[in-house]
């Protein structure tokens, strides 16, 4: 009687919902209060593709369901990145009729690393994707090893595991369930050298001697061995090769790929997309082909104008320094005239005004390399400092905290603007720059 009760109540709080943005979490938050074993009472007749990691998750869950879906099948998903237990429980509720039947042949789940021990405790997925495990909001997470430790709790024996065999990090997981790997090739893009200063990897996890690397893509992502013991980049199923990065243009397992976001980044979720989508049962060139008409959401990627000069904004995920050297990556990439403008805010669900995290972001890269870099925010001047001890050119540096106040200062600058941010702050932002 309470799961029928929480079904109706969740979907009539969802219809409604959505005509003032509260449908993600709110009605999968309310039914768990009425009906707290909702989640184990939905019957799931399809596959369930959990997509987990530390970066890229919500736009490699979009990814996957958007080939399932292209390749002909009924898929569902939280497409919003709603990846606790509210948006997963909103996400079942929504696609299930009135008797708790989800019919749809996939479900494919963006799940919170750290919530996935409560997600998946009453029910599995049939496949999880891990994308990569980095430090991540340290005021919430705590180290890689705690998130490891949630991971394996959430992970049941059955489950089938499709890894990032660039990660040392996540490709360990679970080392008694069965597993796939997928892999980025070295390419003109990866260095002998970090360049960032996030790196999570440095030992050995199995005897910890230092590990060595053959190359790097980003941070501690890339190909690695350990002199000592043995221990070495596990061989990829899937195996994405770079034949033009400009032109977006490479190939996995010879089947041709293109996307419009060309980072390394990218790419690697593009191929643990293809990776998952073919042990779920979609053919590889099927999915390659499918892969390729994806488009990353302008919610996290846009180009726009400002007045004559072109705007792009890059959002970076809060607290996460691995996605702000990948918005930094993608700002070197571009060519012209260039000023960056950074917004850093308090962390929106907690208030917290820690803001330590600052220096595991690579900036240094910038310096030399763009015109003005504008601090914004209720964080400015810290950025500002952080900028100070990394010798940049404080000239070039200028400090508006408050948002209404940004265009005036942008219009003293000169080259294309390129909005660093992240989620919650970004629509704020582009009805200011672009008024």
């Amino acid at each position: 009687m309470k799961f029928k009760l929480a079904l109706l109540v969740g979907k009539i709080i969802y219809f409604f919902g959505k005509f003032i943005g509260k449908s993600s979490n709110l009605p999968g938050d309310i039914a768990l209060k009425i009906c707290p074993d909702l989640l184990g009472r939905f019957q799931i007749q399809g596959k369930i593709i959990a997509v987990t990691g530390s970066n890229g998750k919500t736009t490699t869950a979009n990814m996957v369901a958007h080939v399932l879906s292209r390749c002909g099948h009924t898929v569902t998903n939280n497409a919003k990145g709603s990846n606790m237990t509210g948006g997963v429980a909103t996400t079942l509720l929504n696609a299930a009729n009135f008797s708790g039947v989800v019919p749809q042949e996939y479900v494919v789940l963006e799940v919170d690393e750290r919530f996935s021990r409560i997600i998946f405790k009453s029910f599995s997925p049939h496949y999880m994707l891990v994308t990569n495990l980095f430090r991540d909001q340290l005021t919430r997470n705590g180290n890689v090893d705690v998130i490891i430790d949630k991971l394996h709790e959430a992970i049941k024996p059955e489950v089938k595991l499709i890894l990032n065999a660039n990660d040392p990090i996540s490709s360990r997981l679970a080392p008694d369930n069965p597993r796939v790997y997928y892999m980025l090739e070295e390419n003109e893009a990866s260095s002998k050298e970090c360049l960032n200063i996030t790196h999570d990897a440095k030992v050995c996890p199995v005897c910890y001697h230092r590990l060595s690397y053959d190359y790097y893509h980003y941070n501690h992502i890339g190909g690695y061995h350990c002199d000592a013991c043995g221990f070495a980049t596990p061989e990829a199923k899937y195996t994405a090769h770079i034949d033009d990065l400009k032109a977006g243009s490479f190939s996995i397992d010879g089947f041709p790929v293109k996307t419009q976001y060309n980072s390394l980044f990218n790419i690697l979720n593009i191929t643990a997309c293809v990776a998952a989508c073919c042990e779920a049962g979609i053919g590889e060139e099927e999915a390659a082909k499918a892969v390729s008409t994806f488009q990353v959401s302008r919610e996290r990627y846009d180009e726009f104008k400002v007045g004559d000069r072109k705007a792009v904004m890059i959002l970076s995920k809060n607290q996460n320094p691995v996605s702000f050297d990948q918005s930094i990556s993608r700002v070197l990439e571009m060519e012209g005239e260039k000023t960056v403008v950074i917004y850093v805010n308090n962390i929106n669900h907690t208030g917290h005004r820690d803001t330590t995290w600052l220096y595991d972001i690579a900036f240094e890269r910038l310096k030399d390399q763009v015109d003005n870099i504008v601090c914004t925010g209720p964080r400015a001047y810290d950025l500002a400092v952080r900028l100070n001890m990394a010798d940049f050119d404080m000239s070039k540096v200028k400090v508006q905290p408050f948002r209404s106040r940004l265009k005036s200062v942008i219009q003293e600058t000169k080259g294309t603007i390129y909005v660093l941010t992240e989620l919650y702050d970004a629509k704020g932002i582009l009805e200011v720059i672009s008024r």
